[in-house]
């Protein structure tokens, strides 16, 4: 490895380490229900004892060995997860130095690094949570859209509009949204419960649309799609069980915090007609980008005083449940390291029979 890249590897090592610090306060902040601000309090705090932290604190990995995992002011004991992340976020910054272009195309790179920090968050939250803020699907759609559009001004190969005014990001996206989309209809038209939630769509829309920024010159766009969708499937068929396992036994434990019965409710037949309706709705209303629109109105538009509303009450997912999203960010991840060398050797075995 020249030294150059020996420098800017280790650079995009410790930034990670930095940002993943960063992504700490983002999981605990946007995983709270309802979600709390990402600029108020403006320092970070104990989850414990609510105590502002201080420089000293927050330094990356060492703060954690220092404090023996446990907090300066109430000496509560600090989740292994938090320096977890911290890693986890350096080792991907590192990964998407040496799989993407370097700094032969920095922008490029960056925006991998930024990529690869966003889906952190996205995979603690849902999988402790179920839910995806719809802030960072967002954040997951516009870098590729906006790295597809920096690479047509730049007259980049690989990168070009289609019919002359639509990025090609924008069809990954779609793809994305459509594949699994068609996943939560089926699966509803199957066992008349939800079988993927709105938030897993709009993330395959935003990694559809990254995938296809890192096709390459000389591939098809969405040359990299099978082998994400395989990978995601088969990280869900491994991991999985292992997961619903864990969950009953802890609804076993404590039976009011993890759900309650596992049995189906019947579903009429015109209220499953209905239903059907509603789903192919939903699946529409990701692929016409109705969370960024409805996003941006709620930021942007001045609405008045109302009377402060009942909280509604709190969805808790059956025992047998797991979220898919972490798998959704495994197989991408997969996907960008191998996928090509997978799609390659598979149409290389497939084309000699």
């Amino acid at each position: 490895m020249p030294a150059s890249n020996g420098y800017w590897l280790a650079v995009s090592l410790i930034f990670g380490l930095t940002v993943g610090s960063f992504l700490n306060a983002v999981i605990y902040r946007l995983g709270q229900e309802p979600p709390l601000s990402l600029l108020e309090p403006k320092t970070s705090i104990c989850p414990s004892c609510r105590h502002p932290l201080g420089a000293m604190d927050l330094v990356p990995v060492l703060s954690f060995l220092w404090l023996r995992g446990r907090c300066r002011y109430c000496k509560c004991s600090i989740s292994w997860r938090y320096c977890g992340v911290e890693l986890l976020t350096s080792v991907l910054f590192g990964v998407m130095y040496l799989v993407g272009p370097g700094m032969s195309q920095p922008v490029t790179t960056i925006a991998l690094q930024l990529y690869a920090a966003t889906l952190v968050p996205v995979f603690f939250i849902d999988l402790a949570t179920f839910t995806i803020p719809d802030s960072l699907n967002i954040l997951l759609l516009v870098i590729p859209v906006a790295l597809d559009i920096y690479s047509i001004v730049s007259h980049e190969a690989g990168h070009a509009l289609i019919a002359g005014w639509v990025p090609v990001s924008m069809l990954g996206g779609l793809v994305g949204a459509l594949t699994f989309g068609a996943v939560r209809v089926v699966g509803w038209l199957w066992k008349r419960v939800e079988a993927m939630g709105l938030g897993d769509v709009l993330l395959a829309r935003g990694m559809g649309a990254m995938l296809v920024c890192l096709a390459g010159t000389g591939h098809n766009p969405l040359w990299l799609f099978p082998s994400w969708v395989l990978l995601s499937c088969l990280s869900g068929i491994v991991v999985g069980p292992v997961l619903i396992w864990q969950r009953l036994k802890a609804a076993a434990r404590n039976p009011q915090t993890v759900g309650g019965s596992s049995e189906a409710v019947p579903v009429e037949a015109d209220e499953g007609q209905s239903n059907l309706v509603r789903e192919l709705a939903d699946v529409a209303w990701c692929i016409v980008l109705g969370d960024v629109w409805h996003y941006l109105a709620f930021r942007f538009r001045r609405k008045p005083d109302r009377p402060a509303e009942l909280p509604a009450e709190q969805w808790v997912p059956l025992p047998s449940a797991i979220p898919f999203g972490p798998f959704l960010v495994i197989g991408f991840l997969a996907a960008v390291l191998w996928g090509g060398p997978l799609t390659t050797a598979y149409l290389h075995y497939a084309l000699r029979r």
